[in-house]
Order: C-alpha cells, then sequence, then structure tokens
C-alpha cells in the first residue's frame, strides 16, 4: 500500500509541475519571444506608432513630427510639463550596453529634457541598467516591451503567436506527464513491499498472549480471523510457534510443513498436549494443525503425533 501511495504521489507531482511550468513560465517565454520577432518584423512606422500609441496611454505627447523613414533623430515627447527624449532602436539584434545609456543623457542634457526613454526589441545588458540606476531614463526591451504592446496589436497578429504558444505548452505538459509515469513505476520498483513484521521462535510475542480487556469499555479485544490472508497467516504461524516455544517443557517448535508443527520437547516427563493445545486454538486457521512431539535427543520415545481439533 505504502509503495502505491507513494508512486502515486510522485507521479501527480512531477506531472502537476510540469504541467504549472508548461503553461506558466515556458508558455509567457515562447509568446515573449515570438512576439518580440513580431514587432522586429514590422515596418519602422508601423513599431513607432505601437510604441507612441503606448506611451500616449502614459501621459506622453509627441510636439515633434519627424520624417526621417531611418529612425535616426530622438522624438520629443511632453508630459507634465516636461520634455522626453524618445531614442528607439529598431530590430531584435541590438543589445545595448552603457554607451547607448550615456548618450541619451548627454542629449538629454544638451537638450534640457527632464528625462529620456530608451526603447529596442533587443536586449539592454546588465551594465546599461546599472548606467542608467539614479537617472530619469526608461529602459524598454523586448522582454518587457512586448507585454505593454500586445493589446494594441491586432488579432491577426496576436491570435497565431497565442495559439502557437498554447500549443507548445499542451505539448510540454504531455510530454512531463510521460516523464511523471516513467517517475512513478521507478518509485515503485525502488521501493521495498511493506512485509508484516516477523520474530524470532524463542521470543513470545503481544498477539500470542491472552487477549487483554479493554480498559475503557470492559470488551476484550477480537481474536484472529478464521481465513486470513496468505500474509498474516504465515504470521499466525510465527506467533503460535513463539507462543509454544515458552513453554517449560519445550526446547524449541518449527513448522516442518504448512499444516505441522514440530515441537521439540526439553524433557519427557509430562505430556505438553495439553499446555500446547490452548494455544493453538486461539488461532481458527492453524486449530486443525497436527502437532509432531519430538522427544529430546538421546530419548528412546517414539515421535508421536496429536491435533487440537479435527478437520
Amino acid at each position: 500500500m505504502l509503495q502505491w501511495l507513494l508512486a502515486i504521489v510522485a507521479t501527480l507531482a512531477v506531472g502537476g509541475a510540469a504541467t504549472w511550468f508548461a503553461h506558466g513560465p515556458l508558455r509567457r517565454r515562447h509568446e515573449t519571444d515570438a512576439g518580440i520577432a513580431a514587432l522586429s518584423a514590422m515596418s519602422w512606422r508601423a513599431f513607432i506608432g505601437i510604441v507612441l500609441e503606448a506611451l500616449r496611454r502614459r501621459g506622453y505627447e509627441r510636439v515633434v513630427d519627424r520624417e526621417s523613414p531611418a529612425g535616426d533623430d530622438d522624438d520629443i515627447l511632453v508630459r507634465d510639463g516636461g520634455q522626453w527624449l524618445l531614442r528607439v532602436k529598431h530590430g531584435s539584434a541590438f543589445v545595448l550596453g552603457p554607451p547607448a545609456v550615456n548618450e541619451l543623457a548627454a542629449t538629454m542634457g544638451v537638450a534640457g529634457a527632464a528625462g529620456g526613454l530608451l526603447v529596442t526589441q533587443g536586449r539592454i545588458d546588465g551594465d546599461a541598467r546599472r548606467a542608467a540606476r539614479g537617472q530619469p531614463i526608461e529602459l524598454l526591451d523586448g522582454n518587457a516591451l512586448w507585454p505593454e504592446l500586445r493589446p494594441l496589436l491586432p488579432a491577426t497578429v496576436v491570435a497565431p503567436i497565442s495559439e502557437a504558444a498554447r500549443k507548445r505548452a499542451r505539448e510540454r505538459s504531455l510530454a512531463g506527464w510521460l516523464a511523471a509515469l516513467v517517475v512513478g513505476v521507478a518509485v515503485f520498483s525502488l521501493l521495498p513491499a511493506a512485509r508484516p513484521a516477523s520474530r524470532t521462535g524463542g521470543t513470545p510475542l503481544p498477539a500470542a498472549t491472552a487477549p487483554q480487556a479493554d480498559n475503557a469499555t470492559g470488551t476484550r479485544p477480537a481474536g484472529p480471523v478464521a481465513n486470513p490472508d496468505p500474509a498474516t497467516l504465515e504470521l499466525q504461524r510465527r506467533e503460535l510457534a513463539a507462543a509454544v516455544a515458552t513453554l517449560p517443557m519445550v526446547a524449541r517448535t518449527l513448522w516442518s510443513t504448512a499444516s505441522t508443527l514440530e515441537v521439540i520437547l526439553a524433557d519427557s516427563g509430562d505430556d505438553p498436549v495439553a499446555a500446547i493445545c490452548p494455544l493453538v486454538e486461539r488461532y481458527p486457521a492453524l486449530a486443525s494443525s497436527r502437532i509432531q512431539l519430538t522427544p529430546p535427543p538421546g530419548s528412546e520415545r517414539p515421535v508421536r503425533f496429536r491435533q487440537c481439533r479435527s478437520y
């Protein structure tokens, strides 16, 4: 039972984690990468138009209409009475470092701008972000740009990207559950099966002693069942052998067959059957077992067989 439980828990844990990761971080990453590629494929005019619309929703207004088709000049924006410079690097291949930040800061100083925005579909590295720290410069690269521009793109652009991300997430989730199944099988195979505890023949077991009354109710607990499963029956055999071995006239006991309990006597003076049978009859499934009474070594008495209860 423990094997099954641990295997199921391991399968659900691995499969659940794979599903969350596939439909969460990996799906967002896949959609962002595809979105950046779509933004990079747009013309300069289409891209800058979407960027300006996103900034307009933030409160920026464009005050200079630039006609340069290559985007060589900065756009001048106004917000809260102050001028802001917008510098856009169009293309996902850009990796902007500190020089791009320093150039924008210098231009801001010359123009007397209150701040600046550096935008690219590419990537802005950590050194550039540290260079911009403490300055009124906002950095927007592909990962930050796509979530802001996505609502402004037409459905014909967004829908295929979202559908491709969902399909990829489903494939990754399925692969994760297949891996989870393998993990579950491995856990089930590697864990040992639970086995009933056993004791040696010479040590008495609590289960072999007479049932004790329950202190709270005054009733006795139910005894061994008449038709136990194989594991329980084997445990009862061991308990019976251990209980009989505690009798003073018995040297040791062992089950020579599944239905024959051999009792090797310590002496041949007293007949042990009267003491053995009450112990045997406590186990309905073993009550009809044969009792082989073997005399001690050197005795001339023959081996005898007894049965406490007939079939």
